[in-house]
């Protein structure tokens, strides 16, 4: 591949309301950045790596020299909660290819009401629920019945989200909300928490298309005793939590043809529903009787070597290599 690739990065926050839990997260992007920067050095693609920090670091970084593909692993931004999302429009802007979801599919899928009422359009399931902006108080009448689960309605990569996110009392749910809202800022999503097991699927685009890779399944016999049944920041982020492992899981899932089947098909709906492009993975809970509900359609998810991603590329025989220069392929096929 004679065109030269920009891996574009964000650098960690200088804002405080992020140092404070967000370092985890920021060393997971410079994993990232690594894993795709040797992939691409591999197949003798020219790379050049730049940091941002805020969204109006991107045109200037993009000036300072000539690439046609921009891979974006830009996370977080320094600035409004939304400037994130924006990074791609300003890419596409001035005339280069960008990798992974564009600016809408990122916007909706931040918004994780947006997208179950977008999803329901599809006929995808989701958790019953209800949103409980900042200051207001749930009402208890509105909200399913059985254990809830509060998580921000906007934050991704288990942000805010720990032990006392699932509710299994009425009465404490109130206070569970008023933390979430002192903590995060920002809006409280209620849901029906879906007892039973829990698959991601990663999907990436071939020519144009949706591929869902081999099933992953969080391994929760792993867990302590005692620890919740769910994936939250500890977990996700903090080695040793769980025996030393980071969001153990058995890849592929042990699951008969028919279930695999299944839940490829139903990320697929997923991500056609959320408008995805690159890559994703779409996260999911299936109750004792075997219906699938979606929790969340996470766009352009970790590509660190640990990551979940990366182990479904190896289930499925795709070299990270295949991988990095597909999602060059198909940005430049998403630009024209």
């Amino acid at each position: 591949m004679s065109e030269r690739v920009l891996v574009l990065y964000n650098l960690p926050s200088e804002e405080a309301q992020f140092r404070a839990h967000a370092a985890a997260s920021d060393d997971g992007v410079i994993h990232a950045v690594e894993n795709v920067v040797g992939a691409l050095n591999r197949c003798g693609t020219p790379v050049r790596v730049a940091g941002v920090r805020h969204l109006t670091d991107v045109p200037v970084t993009l000036a300072a020299d000539n690439e046609t593909v921009v891979f974006n692993l830009v996370e977080r931004l320094d600035g409004g909660v939304n400037d994130v999302n924006f990074v791609p429009a300003v890419i596409r802007a001035l005339g280069r290819a960008c990798t992974g979801g564009d600016t809408a599919s990122l916007l909706l899928t931040l918004d994780k009401n947006l997208a179950k009422a977008r999803l329901a359009e599809f006929g995808v399931a989701t958790p019953a629920g209800v949103v409980v902006p900042v200051g207001a108080k749930p009402l208890l009448d509105a909200l399913p019945d059985g254990p809830l689960f509060v998580k921000p309605l906007c934050s991704d990569g288990s942000e805010g989200i720990d032990a006392g996110s699932l509710v299994r009392e009425r009465a404490q749910l109130p206070a569970a909300v008023a933390r979430l809202h002192a903590q995060c800022g920002q809006s409280a999503l209620v849901e029906a928490f879906i007892e039973g097991r829990e698959f991601n699927l990663a999907v990436m685009e071939r020519d144009g298309e949706p591929l869902a890779l081999p099933p992953a399944e969080i391994d929760f016999t792993l867990f302590p005793k005692g620890k919740p049944h769910f994936v939250d920041y500890s977990v996700k982020w903090m080695p040793g939590t769980i025996g030393g492992r980071v969001s153990p899981r058995r890849v592929p899932a042990d699951v008969d043809a028919a279930t695999i089947a299944r839940l490829r098909e139903l990320a697929c709906r997923a991500w056609r529903a959320c408008g995805c492009h690159g890559y994703a993975r779409v996260d999911t809970r299936m109750d004792a009787r075997g219906h699938v509900f979606v929790l969340e359609v996470n766009v352009n998810c970790d590509l660190s070597p640990m990551a979940g991603l990366p182990a479904a590329l190896a289930a499925a025989k795709i070299s990270f290599e295949d991988f990095s220069l597909q999602m060059v392929a198909e940005a430049k096929r998403n630009a024209k």
